[in-house]
Parts: C-alpha cells; sequence; structure tokens
C-alpha cells in the first residue's frame, strides 16, 4: 500500500489530476492528498490486507471538498470508491513512486 499513487478525475468543475502519498503503520493508514494545488494530510486511516479507507478535507479559499475513499489495491493499481459532498466517484491511482 505504501508509495505514491496518481489518478485523474472527472469531476462537474472539469478533470483535475491528483496525487496520493500513502504509508502504513502497522493496520493504521497515513498520508496526503494533493489536488488542484491543495494538499491534505488524511485522517482515519486504516488497512486491511489489500484494502484500505480513509477520509479528509481539501480546501482552499472558495471551495472545501470533504471525501471518504475505499480503495483496493490490485497490482500497482488502487481502485478507489470517492464519496465527496460533490458527488460520489470510482477512479483507479495508478503507483508511480
Amino acid at each position: 500500500m505504501d508509495g505514491i499513487y496518481e489518478t485523474s478525475i472527472n469531476t462537474p468543475m472539469g478533470n483535475m489530476n491528483a496525487k496520493i502519498m500513502l504509508k502504513t503503520n502497522g493496520d493504521n493508514l497515513e498520508g496526503v492528498v494533493d489536488v488542484m494545488g491543495m494538499k491534505n494530510n488524511i485522517t482515519g486511516g486504516k488497512v486491511n490486507g489489500n484494502k484500505c479507507y480513509f477520509k479528509g478535507n481539501v480546501k482552499n479559499n472558495v471551495l472545501s471538498i470533504q471525501y471518504e475513499i475505499a480503495g483496493e489495491l490490485n497490482g500497482n493499481i488502487l481502485n478507489i470508491c470517492a464519496r465527496t459532498n460533490m458527488g460520489e466517484f470510482k477512479l483507479q491511482a495508478k503507483k508511480v513512486g
């Protein structure tokens, strides 16, 4: 699960690239989400085998996106279901580091 993942999110505001940096500590998961030039630390991160869960809040002066992520790692692809205050998104993130 440890690593850097890149993905592209098709949102109502257009296509957005994102990086997700993850690090496990036992069954706890820590990391940072970087999207639209905004970085935030994830919270409540947990790992169970090849599955993970975490949440967070990406915000700037005009926008605040709360999210909950459920993911499953398959090889170097993290299949993600993201529930946000802007809708639900299914996407894939590729491990790049």
